[in-house]
């Protein structure tokens, strides 16, 4: 399973508050929202160690990246607020106030015998001293970034309602012309590692909900063959060497692969328990079939079809076996990903000579484009279906971007020197 083995973050204690009302909302399209204005000042810490500053940095970074936040700049806070205390009587709100900061997070970091650290936080609303939310985190000294990051999601749960995605870690491709294999890290870009070292062409790689198989496409072997590897063991569990392309999309469950197979005139979209080798088909047509994404009960699948002469997108009952198209705009329009929510379907469509993000409600309704330009492509919504990964690309080198799922908040993210491209999110 890919996880943090020295990972060591434990909520200790959860103070009572008063309970915070969601100060953000995004609707199905995010017409309109207001950022809040959010205060980091310094942590307090029993030694001058420079983690506290790195702390304070990162958690900045990663609300600032949420899309929620404006975060106010250290330049704003003189002396006299960035030496307060952390506890409300100590806090001169109306001074915050007068700056314009709507919410002031405050903490205390202290070191243990064992060396660990311990860091207590509280986050305040300026307009009135509410304690939003208080906790104790504790992690290994070498680990503190990923407590950080758990922190910006509580702090985004606790001003929006839902939890953020900044703990996240993103799969993707990586390398050029000359080979490219599978790399993980951090949403910040930090703790990147390859998964996969074979310097060819692999291509398509999705984990399974557990974290336990990587499956994906690999030319290691000359041709285009499917493998899946054991994370927990790093060895090789599955491999279809048929003919014909083969091409891993997504996983049903723990153990069930769904992949799409194109030989000779048909394709097919199967189902396939990688363990047992017990495999069904849920879709067989002659054309191309490509894309199989499904919601969250399993009932429907969304998936790409030439089947009217030009790639479109369509959904499928898989109960009753009904499938309806849902793109008439364009000629083009490929790599469906329908959101965790089940309202909104992200994918790619050609439009005045780019390749773009688009989405559209889940009946194939009020269709938008949200990229402006160049060939994007891969798009992937975020567990909680507020924000969309993608990979684009400007005649320069492919990237990896995030946006808000209303095409807000646009950001490059950094990964490797290369190349990184078919980004998805871990579960």
């Amino acid at each position: 399973m890919i996880r943090y083995a020295w990972l060591v973050i434990s909520i200790c204690l959860t103070f009572a508050v008063e309970p915070a009302l969601a100060k953000v909302s995004l609707d199905i399209y995010g017409q309109s929202y207001k950022k809040i204005t959010i205060a980091t000042p310094p942590f307090k810490s029993d030694n001058g160690t420079k983690v506290k500053t790195d702390m304070g940095d990162v958690l900045a970074k990663d609300l600032d990246m949420s899309g929620f936040f404006i975060v106010a700049p250290k330049s704003v806070m003189d002396r006299e607020l960035t030496e307060e205390g952390i506890d409300k009587k100590e806090i001169r709100f109306e001074n915050w106030r007068s700056l314009g900061i709507e919410l002031i997070c405050k903490g205390l970091l202290q070191t243990t015998q064992s060396g660990g650290l311990t860091l207590e936080i509280y986050l305040y609303d300026s307009s009135d001293g509410t304690l939003l939310f208080a906790k104790r985190y504790r992690t290994t000294a070498d680990d503190w970034r990923r407590l950080v990051h758990r922190l910006a999601d509580d702090i985004i749960q606790a001003v929006t309602g839902e939890r953020g995605i900044m703990s996240s870690r993103v799969l993707f491709v990586a390398g050029g012309r000359q080979g490219k294999d599978i790399a993980i890290s951090d949403l910040d870009g930090a703790g990147v590692s390859k998964l996969t070292n074979y310097g060819k062409i692999t291509l398509s790689p999705c984990i399974s909900p557990d974290g336990k198989y990587l499956a994906f496409t690999s030319y290691k072997e000359g041709r285009p063959h499917l493998f899946v590897l054991d994370l927990e063991k790093n060895r090789e569990i599955y491999a279809n060497r048929d003919e014909g392309m083969k091409v891993a999309s997504t996983w049903f469950d723990k153990r069930t692969l769904v992949y799409t197979h194109t030989s000779g005139k048909y394709s097919t979209i199967y189902a396939e328990n990688v363990e047992t080798k017990e495999k069904r088909v849920l879709l067989r047509q002659e054309g191309i079939l490509a894309s199989p994404s499904f919601s969250i009960d399993g009932k429907r699948m969304v998936f790409v079809s030439d089947m009217y002469g030009n790639p479109q997108i369509f959904i499928r009952d898989l109960p009753s076996g009904e499938t309806k198209r849902l793109t008439y705009v364009g000629n083009y329009n490929t790599a469906p990903s329908l959101s965790p929510k089940g309202d909104l379907i992200a994918y790619g469509c050609k439009t005045d000579g780019a390749l773009e993000i688009c989405v559209m409600k889940a009946d194939g309704s009020e269709p938008r484009v949200l990229t402006d330009g160049g060939v994007n492509d891969s798009p992937q919504f975020s567990p909680c279906g507020r924000y969309i990964l993608y990979s684009a690309s400007n005649g320069k080198k492919a990237g990896i971007y995030l946006m808000l799922h209303n095409g807000d908040n646009r950001r490059a993210l950094s990964f490797t020197a290369g190349e990184d491209t078919q980004p998805k999110f871990v579960p």
